[in-house]
């Protein structure tokens, strides 16, 4: 994650509140060796460098559940983190 979103996004306390409500871990990556997992979820994000910001879902990680744009605010965030509640709400419930 680049650092201006990590100070303004990913150190607010209501984003971090929401991460932990949601047990959500933040992971870094460094793509300076190229591995192909990593080019492989660019490709599915539509981009082919980084800085990217993807939120994937607990227990599962194949798939982004929500891509962010390069530029954007806490509130951005937030509403990206509702929008994957939403979906993790939607699968709880059709899981018998």
């Amino acid at each position: 994650m680049c650092k201006f979103n990590e100070k303004r996004v990913f150190s607010n306390s209501e984003v971090l509140a929401k991460v932990k409500e949601l047990n959500i871990e933040f992971v870094v990556v460094d793509d300076t060796l190229r591995e192909e997992r990593i080019a492989k979820d660019l490709l599915r994000a539509g981009r082919s460098n980084i800085p990217v910001n993807l939120i994937y879902p607990p227990n599962y990680p194949d798939e982004p559940a929500v891509i962010l744009e390069e530029n954007f605010g806490p509130a951005k965030a937030l509403k990206a983190l509702e929008r994957m509640e939403e979906v993790l709400n939607l699968l709880g419930d059709s899981n018998p």
